[in-house]
C-alpha cells in the first residue's frame, strides 16, 4: 500500500532487513507498556540544507524505515526526524545493519552523500507528519482511522500531499520567499526576515516594526533556526496554508506593510 505523491511512489516496493531492529524491539518488550503500539524506527538524511543551490540538489526531508512489533515493515518520508518530536524510550547507537540501511536510503533517492541514520524505539502515533508512506496494507489501514478517529496527523498527513503540494513542501522547506528565508517544520512555515538592503544602523527600529506587523497580522513567533544570514524579524504562519490557492497573501501584506513604513520611515534619515 503506497499513499503521497507520485514523485515518490518508487518507496512502494522498497523492502528492508529488519533482523536486527526487530530484535532490538522485542528485547525490550518487557520494560514497554502497550508493547504492541511500539515501534522500531530508523531515520536516515542529509545534514540540514545552508542555500537554495543545494536544495534543488539534495532530499530535504528524512526517510525512515519502520518495523512493529509483528515484524510488519513501513518506509516512510517525514518532514521532521521522529526522534526529535519525540525522544525515543530506548535508542540502539550502534548496530551491525546500519550501512544496510545508509545504501538503501542512498539507492532509492540517487544520493551520494553520506547520510546520518538513528535507531530508537518510538510509540505510536509517531508525532512527524509524513509527506509518503508505503508498506504493509493492514497496518496502515489501521494507523489512518486511528489518527482520523483521535484527530492526529501523522502518517494520514500524506493522503492531502500530491505533485503540487509536494512542490511547495520541497521549495519552501529550507529556501526563500521574497526576502525571507523559509524552514518548513511540523510546527509551520517559519519565515525569517533577512533585508540586505538595509543598512546595519537602522536594523533594531526595523526589527521592532516587523514584531509590530507579526502581531497586526496574527502571526505567532518562529522556531528558533540556525541562520547564517542576520535575521532582522521572524513569524510562524500554519502548515494548511500550503494547501490554500493563494497559500501566502497575509504573508505578502505584512511584507507590504513593512515596505511601505521602511520607505516612509527612510525618508526622514536621508534629509
Amino acid at each position: 500500500m503506497y499513499v503521497g505523491p507520485s514523485k515518490y511512489r518508487k518507496i512502494e516496493n522498497l523492502d528492508f532487513d529488519s533482523s536486527e531492529i526487530l530484535r532490538f524491539l522485542e528485547s525490550k518488550k518487557e520494560r514497554l507498556d502497550v508493547y504492541h503500539r511500539h515501534v522500531a524506527v530508523v531515520t536516515c538524511h542529509i545534514n540540514e540544507l545552508t542555500s537554495e543551490a543545494e536544495q534543488n540538489n539534495k532530499f530535504p526531508f528524512y526517510f525512515n524505515f519502520i518495523v512493529t512489533t509483528s515484524n510488519e515493515k513501513i518506509v516512510g518520508i517525514s518532514i521532521s526526524p521522529p526522534m526529535s518530536r519525540t525522544p525515543a524510550i530506548y535508542k540502539l547507537n550502534e548496530f551491525k545493519t546500519k550501512e544496510h540501511f545508509e545504501q538503501k536510503f542512498l539507492e532509492i533517492f540517487g544520493l551520494r552523500e553520506q547520510p546520518t541514520c538513528q535507531c530508537g524505539i518510538l510509540k505510536l502515533p509517531l508525532k512527524t507528519r509524513f509527506i509518503a508512506v508505503s508498506g504493509n496494507e493492514e497496518f496502515l489501514k489501521k494507523e489512518l482511522f486511528s489518527e482520523k478517529v483521535m484527530g492526529v496527523e501523522s502518517f494520514s498527513f500524506s493522503s492531502k500531499v500530491d505533485d503540487k503540494i509536494l512542490e511547495r513542501l520541497e521549495k519552501y522547506k529550507n529556501g526563500w520567499y521574497k526576502i525571507c528565508r523559509t524552514v518548513i517544520t511540523d510546527d509551520g512555515i517559519n519565515f525569517f526576515v533577512i533585508d540586505k538592503k538595509l543598512p546595519d544602523e537602522f536594523k533594531p527600529l526595523f526589527s521592532e516594526v516587523i514584531a509590530l506587523l507579526r502581531k497586526k497580522y496574527n502571526f505567532q513567533p518562529a522556531k528558533y533556526f540556525p541562520i547564517t544570514e542576520k535575521v532582522l524579524g521572524s513569524f510562524n504562519a500554519e502548515l494548511n496554508l500550503l494547501f490554500s490557492q493563494e497559500p501566502f497573501t497575509q504573508v505578502d501584506k505584512l511584507l507590504s506593510d513593512y515596505e511601505e513604513v521602511k520607505m516612509d520611515l527612510m525618508k526622514y534619515f536621508s534629509e
